[in-house]
């Protein structure tokens, strides 16, 4: 378990050394960006580190040179120190409890996830040959890009970035392949709980602040963000919220599952509430982690948080037109360029979300600008918003030009989705049961409470001025939904999760001035696009013809997941600020039949929040337990090793190579434990990448293990 606090305290290190650009580029939340300097910090180390190796290939990709960009780093570090050490002081000494609550929840959550991978860490099952053999090919490529372990004489044609910077940090530290697999998705899911706090916190911290100081000075304009240091203590309750429901909590199938087989069945059925809607997968964090595949969007998700708060920074920047959206001075190279880096760095690592998060940052700097002209469209607005937009577009894409020259897609265009094909409507409850409870509360309080025309102006007539046009828009909204349901089969599903989206951004519009309230809203409007999306069209690949909504379901479902996590973990600050501020010119029952539904409300909401837990609760033991060679008998048998192939030691032929009638290979007849020996022999042996010859096989089967675990190329691996 040693390796997984040098994982740790290696990560701790980049981040500390990261603090003076951290308050740089997050020149405007709260918190300066202490909660994302470790990710941001990786993001930059990882990419010092590829450029130059991709772009440079003679240069070695050895333990030395990392050593010496890193050694540059610090020395640009100890530059930034002596320049922001007044703004880091700051920020300690007037946050230092949410400081060391940010630091437990990365350490704790790392001690988490390595703890379940202690009891099991074999590495084996659904795609853990592959992703090991994409860390053990590029910690053992001498040069970049890596060599394709599954088929000698080319390289990775795969999203291999976020592989590639835990790579990076392993071979640093002298790791094998086979332990970095296991403290590699440990310190990932410490970065995605570390940034998910931070952005849930730094939401609700501005808009306390911004409600205080319009309390106290209602006819002062709001001073700007990068000039105030708002308390974070108060918005950790829900910074926990956002982590808890982005990471830890399961869906409603998984409580459902309980619910119906736990007094039938013995053991607990982990992996199925994955698969709720047929013919899809619907993964979800706390699933994706605990099954531990080092897959690309597991990998990015910490990443994409940091993009969201990395555009929560940009909505935050005040006056700033054109370029000055980045902020002043040396913040606009810095938070132009490092927004750029992690937001076009996640097409290298999970190429779905790059046109998500993108466009949430476009948005955020288009509701900035728009603010900053008075929310008046004119030309210069539009030539600002150009300059802002294109230049992060085109860094985010010029950065990674080398991965995109040695990059072919494999996917062929767009199709329309069968109205067979599309979701019911009680699926989505299962999946977003909870998130929809809060984010639709949410919407319905602040409509409630502030109708859509309080803004409009009466007429000479006494009329007000825009009644007329909100009604003909709505007018027109309850034709186009009962054409809809009429004209497209199955589209239930389809027109709810569009109108939530239409309605949470006009409540945005009306709200923008709010900054906080504006950027969740923006949240959860995004994931039900990115939902109802699912339902209209869907990306062809590999598997259209049995499957074809299948990895389009998979990865937006997973986006918008994190989206509402956070949307629903901020969104109870607001909810619960109106339902305190109790109205005083109500009468007495109407304020006790207020307080009856808000205390009806906190029922079913605590309700849901009880039934999400049943998947942390259970899914754990039936995930790490395994036969106890004592009892012969299913039991959590703790481990001291995070070595994914020590396994192979042990285990005998029925346990790892289950006999297949169809399989001529006579696999158990083979000495297993002669494949942990000889994948020692090469790792320890064999230097640079040499082709082998090893059988080739079928996705998801136990073949090309020995090119997976010692990154070696073989003519052929899996198949697909």
């Amino acid at each position: 378990m040693i390796e997984l606090f040098q994982m740790w305290a290696l990560v701790e290190v980049i981040g500390v050394l990261g603090l003076p650009l951290s308050v740089t580029v997050f020149h405007n939340v709260p918190d300066r960006g202490w909660a994302f300097s470790k990710a941001l910090a990786v993001a930059l180390f990882a990419f010092c580190i590829w450029l130059p190796l991709v772009t440079l290939r003679f240069l070695p990709y050895s333990q030395l040179f990392i050593l010496g960009v890193g050694v540059l780093l610090t020395a640009g570090s100890l530059v930034g120190f002596r320049r922001m050490h007044t703004v880091i002081g700051k920020v300690v000494r007037r946050n230092i409890s949410y400081i060391v609550i940010t630091e437990a929840i990365f350490l704790g959550m790392i001690l988490l996830l390595g703890g379940l991978r202690a009891f099991r860490p074999d590495i084996r099952g659904w795609e853990m040959f592959m992703d090991e053999g994409f860390i053990a090919a590029i910690m053992r490529s001498p040069h970049l890009p890596p060599n394709d372990m599954w088929f000698s004489g080319y390289t990775i044609n795969y999203y291999y970035y976020a592989h590639f910077i835990l790579a990076s940090l392993a071979k640093l530290l002298g790791q094998s392949p086979s332990i970095a697999f296991n403290t590699g998705i440990s310190m990932f899911f410490g970065l995605t709980a570390s940034n998910l706090f931070g952005v849930a916190s730094n939401v609700v911290a501005w808009a306390k602040h911004s409600r205080v100081r319009a309390a106290t000075l209602p006819d002062e304009p709001l001073e700007p963000a990068s000039s105030v240091y708002p308390p974070l203590l108060g918005a950790v309750p829900y910074g926990l919220a956002a982590v808890a429901m982005g990471i830890v909590l399961g869906n409603l199938a998984a409580t459902q599952q309980w619910w119906v087989n736990h007094g039938e069945q013995p053991h607990y059925d982990w992996f199925s509430p994955s698969r709720v809607i047929p013919s899809t997968i619907n993964e979800f964090p706390a699933f994706s982690f605990l099954l531990s595949c080092f897959h690309a969007h597991v990998l990015a998700l910490a990443f994409t948080i940091l993009a969201i708060g990395l555009a929560f920074n940009l909505l935050l920047e005040t006056d700033g037109t054109g370029l000055f959206a980045f902020g002043r001075g040396w913040q606009i190279p810095f938070t132009l360029g490092m927004t750029a880096l992690v937001i076009g760095g996640l097409f290298t690592m999970n190429g779905w979300d790059l046109p998500t998060y993108l466009g949430l940052a476009l948005v955020c700097v288009a509701i900035q600008q728009w603010q900053t002209y008075g929310r008046r469209i004119q030309f210069s607005l539009l030539v600002d918003l150009a300059s802002a937009g294109i230049s992060l577009i085109a860094l985010s894409f010029l950065l990674f030009l080398p991965f995109y020259v040695n990059y072919i897609a494999p996917s062929s265009g767009f199709g329309l989705v069968a109205g067979r094909n599309r979701t019911p409507l009680g699926d989505e409850l299962l999946i977003y049961g909870l998130f929809l409870f809060i984010f639709l509360s949410l919407l319905i309080v602040f409509a409630w409470r502030r109708p859509l025309f309080a803004d409009t102006e009466l007429d000479e007539q006494g009329r007000r001025s825009g009644m007329w046009r909100l009604l003909i828009g709505l007018g027109c909204l309850i034709v186009l939904n009962v054409l809809i349901l009429l004209l497209v089969p199955n589209s239930l599903t389809l027109m709810i999760m569009t109108n939530i989206a239409l309605f949470a951004v006009v409540l945005l519009l009306y709200h923008v001035q709010d900054q906080g309230l504006a950027f969740v809203l923006l949240l959860g409007a995004l994931a039900f696009v990115l939902i109802a999306g699912c339902e209209i069209i869907y990306l062809r690949d590999a598997f259209e013809k049995d499957y074809p909504r299948m990895n389009t379901v998979f990865k937006f479902y997973f986006q918008a997941w994190a989206l509402l996590a956070l949307a629903s973990g901020c969104g109870l600050f607001f909810l619960l600020e109106r339902f305190w501020a109790v109205d005083k010119a109500l009468d007495r029952l109407n304020r006790w039949g207020q307080r009856a539904l808000e205390s009806a409300w906190a029922v079913i909401l605590v309700g849901l929040c009880v039934a999400s837990m049943a998947y942390p609760l259970l899914a754990p033991t039936a995930r790490i337990e395994r036969l106890d060679p004592r009892t012969q008998m299913l039991a959590l048998v703790p481990g001291s090793s995070l070595d994914g192939l020590a396994y192979l030691q042990n285990c005998q032929p029925p346990d790892t190579y289950p006999q297949i009638d169809s399989d001529p290979f006579p696999f158990r007849q083979y000495n297993v434990a002669a494949d942990y020996e000889a994948i020692r022999w090469i790792n320890a042996n064999i230097s640079g990448d040499p082709v082998i010859v090893e059988t080739y096989k079928d996705d998801y089967s136990l073949y090309g293990r020995v090119s997976a675990f010692t990154g070696l190329p073989t003519i052929m691996g899996w198949t697909g």
